[in-house]
């Protein structure tokens, strides 16, 4: 009896060796850094790539490497609406979209597909940093799963078409021009004098190859990153969109996060845009300009006032008819403006 107690203390002992020395082996393992998914609709190349890779350099550096950047371009992880709902689900970390595509959730987002809203993407970009305009539109987003930690300036959006040069908004009759899937966009280009086309992004380039739709309305570097300067010759400075991107990330893995990997994050959001607002995206804007125009694109001045005429009635009714929220937005960013 006592040699098998014996037995059983050595055995007891040497049990408890190994599970301490497992665990102090387990704990000189480094921890494997947290991978974190960009899915974005645009292509690997490009200014939006280049934005993309240093947004990503920050992420991994302020984070001391505990985040791990995964770039998903080209709608590889699904197109907007599905990347926005995989952050809402938690399965995706992170996406950009255009500010009125959040309108699909919240409808005061549609605001932001107003013609002529601002008078420059920079302008733009100030007035949603301002304290009023920030608090509505990060409540909001965060009440329906995004977390907003950077704004880029995308420019103005302008008209290219395959058709002719437009001038006036009576040029644009007759044209079916692609918008994003925010029905206030169509309505915009339709008082413009066009047919506005609700089209998802990935679907443009065949579109106007195959003549589906006569044009689009976009800036330089997104045109030329995604060479619909290509299929379409015309390029008419009507101005009519100044939408930013936000940078999202999915609020339900943003808030599961430890304090200081939250603020890591946060710091690196503002740093990317500062980075594509003040470096990147103004040269590219004007190199983007002079590769379209090398390639044989027209581009031509418009009677800008004609098209403000043009859609102003259709701006009063958008607000006649909006919701309280939505008219707080805009009397918002014309206080801010």
């Amino acid at each position: 009896m006592k040699k098998m107690v014996l037995i059983l203390t050595a055995l007891v002992l040497c049990t408890s060796l190994a599970f301490a020395l497992g665990g102090a082996e387990r704990a000189e393992q480094p921890t494997r850094p947290i991978e974190w998914k960009y899915s974005v609709v645009f292509p690997a190349v490009g200014t939006q790539a280049e934005g993309a890779m240093e947004l990503g350099r920050l992420l991994e550096e302020y984070s001391d490497g505990r985040l791990e950047f995964k770039f998903y371009p080209s709608s590889q992880l699904g197109d907007k609406m599905a990347s926005l709902e995989g952050l809402r689900a938690g399965t995706i970390e992170m996406t950009e979209c255009a500010a009125s595509d959040l309108s699909n959730f919240s409808p005061i987002w549609s605001v932001f597909s107003l013609p002529y809203l601002f008078d420059s993407g920079a302008e733009a970009v100030r007035v949603l940093n301002s304290p009023e305009v920030a608090r509505i539109l990060h409540e909001d987003a965060e009440r329906n799963g995004f977390k907003i930690i950077a704004w880029c300036n995308y420019g103005e959006r302008s008209v290219l078409n395959s058709r002719r040069p437009v001038y006036t908004p009576e040029d644009l009759s007759g044209l079916k021009i692609r918008v994003m899937q925010d029905p206030v966009l169509a309505d915009a280009i339709n008082a413009m004098g066009a047919s506005g086309t609700p089209m998802a992004w990935s679907e443009v380039y065949t579109a106007l190859q195959q003549r589906v739709i006569d044009g689009l309305e976009n800036s330089p570097p997104v045109i030329t990153a995604n060479n619909m300067h290509e299929v379409a010759q015309f390029y008419s400075l009507t101005e009519q969109f100044i939408i930013p991107d936000p940078i999202l990330v999915s609020k339900r893995i943003f808030d599961d996060l430890p304090a200081d990997l939250q603020e890591a994050i946060l710091a690196a959001g503002k740093a990317s845009e500062e980075f594509w607002n003040n470096e990147l995206w103004p040269a590219a804007f004007e190199k983007q300009f002079e590769v379209m125009r090398a390639s044989g694109v027209q581009i031509n001045e418009v009677d800008k006032d004609a098209f403000r005429a043009s859609v102003q009635p259709m701006v009063d009714e958008f607000l006649r008819n909006a919701d309280p929220r939505s008219r707080e937005l805009y009397e918002a960013i014309i206080a801010a403006r």
